[in-house]
């Protein structure tokens, strides 16, 4: 906003030409309704200050808005015929044509507004680097490369000229076929024609892109970016495929086995410490089709022509025995099963107050071990009764012999059949929508999953059979070289249950049972077996 102000000395008051009054303090600026005030006395002009037409507009914005803007976008890095230099470059020239100086045009050379990896169709409100900065910035003329790089939308382009308008800002490219500048009708025809034509070429490529995406998809090619982990991208051809990458595989089917088996580490967070990849990513690897070196695509698995097989993208990390046991490993995860955690204490689960409360592990102040009762009916210093619990077992069990089983028999058709029931699925959605000769094919690989479905339903039989036998190993030898997992499920499965009691107990604080019925009369039928 521009003030004048004239130079002759402030009048102590100036009368309107309604005949109102109004006192002015020399030396400070009045800011007035724009009039003509006639002088009161002899030649001496009023003090006369104008205010903006434009709205919205004050002395601090006027005076910090820019002479002249740089506008960039760039859609693809690898787009060199488009690349920033090459637009800074013809900005540049074009503001020299306008007559900016040297000093002006390094400002908005230094302080471009870029909008990199931006699509030209998108809002113009979106492009947060860029576009938005320069829409809240407001300077005075804003120069682009060409039209498309300020928007490749006609809806864009006309929100972006009634902005200009609203604004007061000069839009122009350096091929002069843009100047906001140009009031007349045929200007403003061209620059709507031009944009048009943007966004119809806009809409070319998009076409020509995603075809040639779904071509490569259909290939079983990778498209392009970093190979998802644990894969590596390799040339076959000149064309890029996923391959494996042994190291990882390895270590992806390490940490599944984990949590397969179970146990103190078998946790999302456990086994994601051991990956170059974080907790998140783990899980969207777990849940995904990718460790069956398959893919999907707007949320549909990607399948060959008939709609059913999967398209191959790269070796499967695991088959789909193992894929069907890892599913439901997770949804027991999240359906609020834990393991146990890596520093749960030796007895945990066995320890009871003498309430019957379960004593959970946990840590007292100077940080030693102990058993604590989660209602608060007392606690007790680990290492006071686990040594009693381990010389026990030893004392009762001890000389007992150890069994091994084996596990035998049982036909688990369950993953095959899963991904016969989804292929189904697939098969019939695709044949609602098609007719004629394609929906005689459908017709014909639907029979054929049914009959396999059938086949493999009639043989699936997952029951398992259980074979035990003795050995010359005594349980106290087994115990020696146990590991601390396997101390605990031998205490489980001899029923161990300890009870604490508060001190001065007669029979002592502490009290262990074993719950032998189920053990004696297994090792009878066992020993009647051998």
């Amino acid at each position: 906003m521009k003030t004048t102000t004239t130079t002759a000395p402030v009048p102590s008051a100036l009368v309107s030409d309604a005949g109102q009054s109004t006192h002015k303090t020399p030396g400070v600026k009045t800011f007035a309704p724009a009039r003509t005030l006639a002088p009161l006395r002899g030649d001496t002009p009023p003090v006369v200050i104008r205010r903006s037409a434009r709205p919205n507009r004050d002395v601090t914005d006027t005076a910090a808005r820019a002479e002249l803007a740089f506008s960039l976008r760039l859609s693809r890095s690898s787009d060199e015929s488009s690349s920033l230099d090459v637009q800074l470059r013809a900005c540049r020239l074009k503001a020299e044509a306008l007559g900016f100086d040297a000093e002006t045009i390094a400002a908005a050379e230094a302080n471009a507004y870029v909008d990199d990896g931006v699509s030209g169709g998108s809002a113009l409100e979106g492009r947060k680097k860029g576009m938005a900065r320069i829409m809240a910035a407001r300077p005075a003329v804003v120069i682009a490369w060409k039209l498309d790089r300020f928007a490749r939308s006609v809806r864009e382009f006309q929100k972006l000229m009634d902005w200009a308008d609203e604004n007061g800002v000069r839009l122009v490219t350096s091929d002069s076929l843009l100047d906001s500048a140009d009031k007349s009708g045929t200007g403003r025809l061209i620059a709507t024609i031009i944009a048009a034509v943007a966004e119809w070429e806009l809409g070319i490529i998009t076409d020509r892109s995603e075809a040639a995406h779904e071509e490569r998809r259909a290939q079983g090619r990778w498209i392009s970016g970093k190979a998802p982990f644990p894969y590596v991208m390799e040339r076959r051809d000149g064309k890029a495929y996923l391959a494996e990458d042994p190291g990882a595989f390895a270590l992806v089917r390490e940490q599944i086995d984990v949590l397969l088996a179970r146990g103190r580490r078998a946790t999302l967070a456990a086994t994601a410490r051991a990956l170059p990849i974080g907790r998140q990513q783990w899980r969207n690897l777990l849940h995904s089709v990718t460790l069956r070196g398959w893919r999907e695509f707007k949320g549909e698995l990607v399948t060959e022509e008939d709609g059913v097989t999967p398209v191959r993208f790269g070796p499967e990390v695991i088959d789909a025995a193992t894929y069907k046991r890892l599913q439901d490993r997770l949804k027991e995860l999240e359906g609020g099963e834990r393991a146990e955690r890596e520093d749960a204490h030796q007895l945990s689960g066995m320890v009871l107050c003498s309430q019957g409360c379960k004593m959970n592990g946990g840590l007292s102040r100077r940080k030693q071990r102990l058993y604590k009762c989660k209602h608060g009916h007392g606690s007790i210093m680990a290492h006071l009764i686990e040594p009693l619990v381990y010389a026990e077992f030893r004392t009762k069990h001890g000389d007992e012999p150890l069994y091994e089983v084996t596990y035998s028999g049982g036909v688990d058709h369950s993953a095959d059949m899963a991904d016969l029931a989804a292929s189904r699925e697939r098969v019939t959605k695709a044949v609602a929508k098609v007719d004629g000769p394609a929906l005689e094919t459908l017709v014909a690989k639907l029979n054929e999953i049914e009959a396999t479905y059938a086949r493999l339903e009639a043989e699936h039989d997952p029951e398992v059979t259980e074979t035990w036998r003795r050995t010359d190993v005594l349980l106290w030898e087994a115990w020696d070289a146990a590991t601390e997992d396997s101390r605990r499920s031998m205490l489980a499965d001899w029923g161990c249950t300890v009870t604490v009691y508060p001190n001065g107990h007669p029979g002592g604080r502490v009290a262990i049972d074993w719950n032998t019925t189920q053990q004696e009369a297994d090792s009878t039928e066992y020993e009647t077996a051998a």
